[in-house]
């Protein structure tokens, strides 16, 4: 059962360690954002009488969460005044380690850009790393008009392409903003800007709050501009930014699982030292206690009730045909968690093709996933005992439980059958799909017997009798019972929002939601 207690948790924390890209060194960029509500042309002007000198220049920071130092990352700009025009290069890389469930799990980024003088992004290379799984692989490149970008996920090669608006920022471009573009208490800024994590361009909106008086890295004392920032492909996320009146970014903070990530430029020597992070389990620590439910997985109904510190939770929470939300208060929700009635009719599927077709992460067309999906089904007919048979076989044959990887897909999990629930979802959903038969997934919390607790879990969906009914492959029952809280949902398409987006309503309610227990309907007492 331990490969319940899983790490979706730490998916968000990637979405939360992605963000650290946006700000993790002083850049290159020399223009200025358009104030919000001005005209384009307006942002057009301002490009040039913001315009600051560029200069080869490094800057390195620390990653911490609950006073533990996790990461570094590191960043450098070079100027190539060599050939006709100048180019300006841009270095950043991050680096996390934090531990789960006694294994390590180390996580990089390495992002290259090339732009003009003036911060036109001509070209970019993105590169995650998460061993044992492959490296992602991203390269991009601007010509007339046009961004064209090779992902190459478990070797596995995706094209794409979008209009590219001369409006349109580099993601070097958030740190010089500040110099190029000072701003003031009240003031507000948006723009948009690529994110190369995710090959897409991302609104992003500030908010400038006042200068206040912050703690920097060795108890030094700043004043600093407080500066809010969010960005559309994670909406929900917010980080804070401090800013000197020189537009340096000593320090940013972020929500973590009911803590504080926090970065600041720190010295090389300072950012090298020995990781701490190897000591911090925060699978364990972020777990949410509740009473026993006896024979959770098993059960037909139960209702429980939530409550946020901070906010509503039915924000967070996903209304359908297993599940449903009753307001009790502002913090406070009913909710109603029942198992899916097997089905027994299977009209046509009316759903869209996002559902149905290959994506790099679900690659139904892989032979691997292909085969398993064949040898699971055999010769049986019935789509539901298809879809069991398949939630089966991948509970059964994904044998090693390595909670060391952060996101794999379908087709590197078929090749190596090893990870933790989240590898066991998007298999099942790519296997479904090479039967034809829609899939998704699912994230959200999950109960977990041996610890009386909830904690962050992904599975899978499938479409039949004209609803989504839900399966897990790392349960192998023929379905589940009301021991999951769902959250969110995702195709994982390719056109889908930022797949990372999904694990955000865990990011921000593990560490500020309670659950109880209020009923429990078992087969025998309804």
């Amino acid at each position: 059962m331990t490969v319940l207690i899983n790490s979706i948790r730490f998916k968000a924390s990637l979405a939360c360690f992605m963000l650290i890209a946006l700000f993790s060194g002083i850049s290159a960029c020399s223009q200025s954002p358009a104030r919000e509500g001005e005209a384009q042309s307006a942002e057009t002007e301002s490009k040039a009488a913001g315009a600051v000198a560029v200069q080869d220049q490094e800057v390195w920071q620390v990653i911490y969460v609950n006073n533990q130092r996790i990461g570094y990352a590191y960043s450098q700009t070079r100027v190539d005044d060599r050939g006709e025009s100048k180019r300006i290069h841009n270095q950043n890389n991050s680096y996390l380690k934090l531990k789960r469930f006694g294994q390590t799990l180390n996580m990089e980024t390495h992002l290259s850009t090339t732009e003009t003088a003036k911060g036109d992004l001509l070209s970019y290379t993105f590169q995650m790393k998460n061993p044992p799984a492959d490296s992602t692989v991203s390269e991009g490149k601007v010509k007339d008009g046009h961004l064209t970008v090779e992902t190459k996920v478990a070797n596995q090669v995706n094209r794409s392409q979008l209009k590219w608006e001369s409006a349109f920022h580099s993601p070097s471009y958030l740190d010089q903003m500040f110099k190029a573009a000072p701003m003031q208490p009240g003031e507000k800024k948006s723009f948009s800007m690529l994110l190369p994590e995710y090959n897409k361009v991302s609104k992003v909106s500030l908010t400038a709050l006042d200068y206040e008086t912050v703690e920097l890295h060795g108890g030094v004392e700043e004043k600093c501009l407080h500066v809010k920032m969010k960005q559309e492909l994670l909406p929900g996320m917010v980080v804070d930014l401090y800013v000197t009146k020189e537009g340096e970014i000593p320090k940013t903070a972020a929500d973590f699982l009911g803590s504080s990530m926090l970065t600041y430029i720190v010295s090389k020597k300072v950012a090298l030292e020995e990781l701490s992070g190897g000591e911090l389990d925060l699978a364990v620590q972020t777990l949410i206690k509740v009473t026993p439910i006896p024979g959770a997985h098993d059960t037909e109904k139960v209702v429980y009730q939530l409550t946020l510190d901070d906010g509503d939770p039915a924000e967070f929470l996903k209304n359908g045909d297993t599940q449903q939300v009753k307001k009790r208060g502002e913090r406070s929700v009913e909710l109603t968690v029942v198992k899916a009635t097997v089905p027994t009719e299977f009209p046509e599927a009316k759903v869209d093709a996002e559902y149905v077709g290959p994506t790099q992460f679900i690659q139904s067309d892989d032979p691997r996933v292909e085969k398993y999906a064949a040898d699971a089904v055999k010769s049986e007919q019935n789509p539901w005992k298809q879809a069991t048979l398949m939630e089966r076989y991948v509970h059964q044959n994904l044998k090693k439980k390595n909670f060391s990887t952060a996101l794999a897909s379908a087709a590197e999990v078929a090749k190596n059958m090893e990870g933790d629930c989240t590898e066991h979802a998007v298999l099942l959903a790519a296997m479904l799909r090479a039967q034809k038969l829609p899939s998704r997934v699912a994230v959200g919390l999950v109960y977990i017997p041996s610890r009386s607790s909830f904690g962050g879990h992904m599975w899978t969906e499938v479409f039949l009798d004209n609803r989504w009914i839900p399966l897990d492959a790392t349960l192998g029952k023929g379905g589940i019972g009301a021991g999951h809280i769902k959250l969110a949902d995702s195709s994982l398409s390719d056109n889908a929002p930022a797949p990372l987006a999904i694990f955000l309503p865990i990011l921000q309610a593990v560490g500020k939601l309670s659950i109880e227990v209020l009923d429990i309907e078992t087969k025998t007492t309804r």
